[in-house]
């Protein structure tokens, strides 16, 4: 038997994580006469698979489920490679309009008012983001967002799109200020920054909700790409701009 202190250090996660998954019944361990957690082999070969299953992007809630000995594991997991290998296909757009975007922002070839913004629209962002159908219905069934959404693209001119291209470049600019004379993440001239970039992408493209946010700050610096665009700005921008994001998301959660 293990203390939570020592699981965390084993896993490699927190005693916080240990402690929700407690508290979800994800994860529940025995108690000693002191009421402190306790954790035996078999709670720690259960933790192996929760944190597998979180490594493929599966939900506290589906992740409850596939350890139930009755489920149709197989079928579940067949669908979530499918869903990852979308995600990684959107992950790549992403980081062709990030490289393109590069390109035009140090002189090269200009780009087409389409392509500035590859990757970055509702449909895009909805495929993405979708992991299993009956979860696309609960998550995009209120139509009035897409529609909004479309609208907004539909009915924007070249101008609009170089307004909008202008305006994202100008929210990049002040970040590589604050991050070059050492601003901590969690100073507010900082946190003012990450909402206005938040508060540009809800506005112009979608509703990007504060875990879809998070999502896009760590893809900053799981894809190469990506943390490359940044760090031409100045290197090690990427990793300082997830860690606003994310310090960012939690507050406001």
């Amino acid at each position: 038997m293990v203390t939570i202190q020592q699981l965390a250090k084993l896993a490699g996660t927190t005693t916080r994580t240990l402690r929700h998954y407690d508290a979800i019944g994800l994860l529940v361990p025995s108690r000693d006469a002191n009421g402190y957690r306790r954790y035996s082999k078999q709670d720690m070969e259960r933790l192996q698979l929760i944190l597998f299953y979180r490594s493929l992007d599966f939900p506290l809630e589906t992740i409850h489920t596939l350890l139930k000995t009755d489920t149709d594991r197989a079928h579940i997991l067949k669908t979530q490679v499918n869903a990852l290998r979308k995600k990684a296909a959107y992950f790549a757009t992403l980081a062709e309009t990030a490289e393109a975007t590069l390109a035009s922002l140090e002189g090269g070839v200009q780009m087409e008012e389409e392509s500035l913004f590859k990757g970055l629209s509702f449909d895009e962002l909805k495929a993405h983001e979708t992991k299993y159908e009956t979860e696309v219905t609960s998550r995009w069934g209120d139509s009035d967002a897409y529609t909004t959404s479309q609208k907004r693209a539909h009915g924007r001119t070249k101008e609009d799109w170089e307004a909008l291209s202008q305006q994202q470049v100008d929210l990049v600019k002040p970040l590589v200020d604050l991050f070059t004379a050492g601003v901590p993440v969690e100073d507010p001239r900082v946190q003012v920054v990450v909402e206005a970039n938040h508060a540009f992408i809800h506005d112009h493209f979608y509703d990007c909700s504060l875990d879809m946010f998070s999502g896009l700050g760590q893809m900053y610096v799981a894809d190469s790409r990506f943390t490359a665009f940044y760090d031409k700005y100045a290197p090690g921008l990427a990793v300082y701009y997830n860690d606003a994001i994310q310090h960012y998301c939690i507050t406001k959660s």
